[in-house]
C-alpha cells in the first residue's frame, strides 16, 4: 500500500484504500484510522493550504544536491508576541477574573462563619447535601438546621 508523501509540517499522512476507505495516520503516534470523506477533505485542503504556503515539498537541496530541511519554524511557541490577531483563537474565552473574585469571597465567609455554619455551607456547597440530610448526620433538630442556614445566609448576602 503506497502512502503519499507529506509535507513536515503537516501532522497526518492521507490516503485513500483501493476499495474507497479514507485512511489517516498520525505521524507522532503512528495510529491508523478510517475516516469520513467529509473530514478527509477537510485534512486534504489544510494540506494543500501548507504544500502553497511553504513551497511543494518543505525541503529544499543545498551546494552540495543534499536535501535539507527547510529553515521555517512552525510552531505555536515561536509565534511574535505582538501578532496578536492571528493568535486571537488561543486566547480563553472564560474570565478567569470572575472566579477568582468568588473564590476570594467564599474565603472571606468562611473566615466569619461559626465551624457549625461552615460545615453546613460546605456540606450543602461541595457534598450537595439538602438541609434535611445535614440534620439526620449530625444528630441535630430540622429547627435548629434551619437557623444554622438562615446565619449562613445572613452573612453570605453581607459578602457577596
Amino acid at each position: 500500500m503506497k502512502i503519499p508523501k507529506t509535507p513536515i509540517a503537516f501532522d497526518y499522512d492521507l490516503w485513500t484504500t483501493e476499495d474507497g476507505k479514507c485512511m489517516v495516520r498520525v505521524k507522532r503516534t503512528g495510529e491508523v484510522s478510517e475516516v469520513d470523506r467529509k473530514v478527509m477533505r477537510i485534512l486534504r485542503a489544510e494540506e494543500k493550504r501548507i504544500r502553497r504556503s511553504y513551497g511543494s515539498d518543505n525541503t529544499s537541496e543545498d551546494e552540495d544536491g543534499a536535501e535539507k530541511i527547510s529553515d521555517t519554524v512552525l510552531s505555536l511557541d515561536a509565534m511574535p508576541e505582538d501578532d496578536v490577531k492571528s493568535a486571537a483563537w488561543l486566547a480563553d474565552s472564560r474570565d478567569c477574573m470572575e472566579e477568582l473574585i468568588t473564590a476570594l469571597k467564599e474565603k472571606e465567609l468562611l473566615s466569619i462563619l461559626t465551624g457549625k455554619q461552615r460545615e453546613l455551607y460546605l456540606a450543602m456547597t461541595r457534598e450537595g447535601l439538602t438541609l434535611r440530610e445535614f440534620a439526620r448526620r449530625k444528630g441535630i433538630g430540622i429547627r435548629a438546621a434551619f437557623d444554622l442556614k438562615a446565619a449562613v445566609q445572613k452573612k453570605f448576602q453581607r459578602i457577596f
